[in-house]
């Protein structure tokens, strides 16, 4: 239902004598109901407003170009309704898949994200946090390594709650959220062990992600049990570039394995790459596995077998657990990953792929 004649009428008059923003007086104008009726549509409360009343302020705020004045809001409510997200590296998959459920979450709790990107730099995070404090952020998330939560001036000292990210496990006084990584290790490795592969390499980070990395512990744990001596273990970037100098030096170093375990899937994609290159066949003479299980993961070629974080889970406990309050001891939660098997460790599986709906076009006449 329209807004009535005489109303739109009224709003010819105030659109055209008007030339400054319009404020929520003329809506109220426009749409014949009081501030108060435009301030509980806007907010979506306190009070109950009827859907065709409703509908009529929906409609006058279009007409006008009526839009609601964010800082205004937050004064009132007292916070922005913004969580500040701090990357160290927003070029890995892992982390683009982490920011678009995060957004989500937040989304879903009636928040946003504000984004930086550090670039593995810890002056520019600094000046990133700084930033976001000036945006009086309500929260701050951080997933870089080279994180200084506590610096004078930070948002503790600000008394801005702050979560760590993709964190290996608890850290006194901090809240943080991870993955289960060493027991995810564990059953990755295990998996390789049950294919039969008894000299099984590691590619790990050679940074930020906790000493010892808990896929490295998970990885030794799972050769100890199964009574195998631990395979070559190369350190380098979490990077493509990190696992295919990685699978060079395995390589080039002569070591004897028939398996690897990288520690995240931009590693393994790079490594799959330099074992590619040098002739050798995947699973046939050399198993691979990843942790992470982003996307990218599926459209590897072998598709890798990966220990999958659960991300949609993770970012749901990352958003909420900003509202825990901070304690010496700390706050952590763990999400257990899930072994998702394909064909890079010989279950002779390419995975699953979801394909969208594609439509083939003829093919254009040629022309002389």
């Amino acid at each position: 239902m329209g807004i009535p004649d005489v109303d739109l009428r009224a709003s010819m008059a105030v659109a055209e004598g008007v030339q400054r923003a319009p404020t929520r007086e003329d809506v109220a104008r426009l749409a014949g109901v009081s501030t108060a009726v435009v301030s509980y549509v806007v907010n979506h409360g306190p009070r109950p407003v009827a859907a065709q009343t409703a509908e009529r302020v929906r409609e006058a705020m279009e007409l006008l170009g009526y839009r609601p004045n964010a800082s205004a809001r937050a004064l009132r409510l007292g916070r922005t309704e913004t969580v500040g997200l701090v990357l160290g590296d927003s070029l890995n998959p892992f982390f683009t898949q982490y920011t678009f459920e995060l957004v989500k979450a937040a989304a879903e709790r009636g928040m946003r994200l504000l984004i930086g990107d550090s670039r593995q730099d810890q002056r520019l995070e600094s000046e990133i946090v700084d930033e976001m404090i000036d945006r009086q952020v309500d929260g701050l998330l951080f997933a870089s390594p080279y994180s200084r939560v506590d610096h004078a001036g930070g948002p503790h000292a600000s008394g801005i709650p702050t979560v760590l990210i993709d964190c290996p496990g608890p850290v006194p006084g901090q809240r943080t959220v991870g993955s289960a990584a060493r027991h995810g290790a564990q059953s990755v490795v295990r998996h390789l062990v049950d294919h039969g592969r008894t000299r099984i390499a590691l590619v790990v980070g050679d940074s930020g992600f906790g000493d010892p990395d808990p896929r490295t512990v998970g990885w030794r744990l799972a050769l100890r049990a199964a009574g195998l001596a631990a395979g070559p273990v190369v350190k380098a970037p979490f990077t493509r570039q990190g696992g295919y100098a990685s699978g060079l030096a395995l390589l080039d170093a002569g070591h004897e394995f028939d398996a690897v375990f990288a520690s995240n899937d931009v590693q393994a994609i790079g490594l799959v790459r330099a074992l590619h290159e040098r002739g050798v066949r995947i699973p046939h003479e050399v198993a691979v596995a990843s942790f992470d299980g982003t996307t990218e993961s599926e459209f590897c070629w072998p598709p890798l077998t990966v220990a999958q974080q659960n991300l949609a889970a993770l970012a749901a406990a990352a958003i909420d657990l900003l509202a825990v309050p901070r304690t010496d001891r700390g706050s952590h939660v763990e999400i257990p990953t899930r072994l998702k098997t394909r064909a890079s460790c010989g279950c002779g599986t390419t995975g699953e792929v979801l394909l969208p709906s594609v439509t083939l076009q003829p093919a254009a006449p040629a022309t002389h």
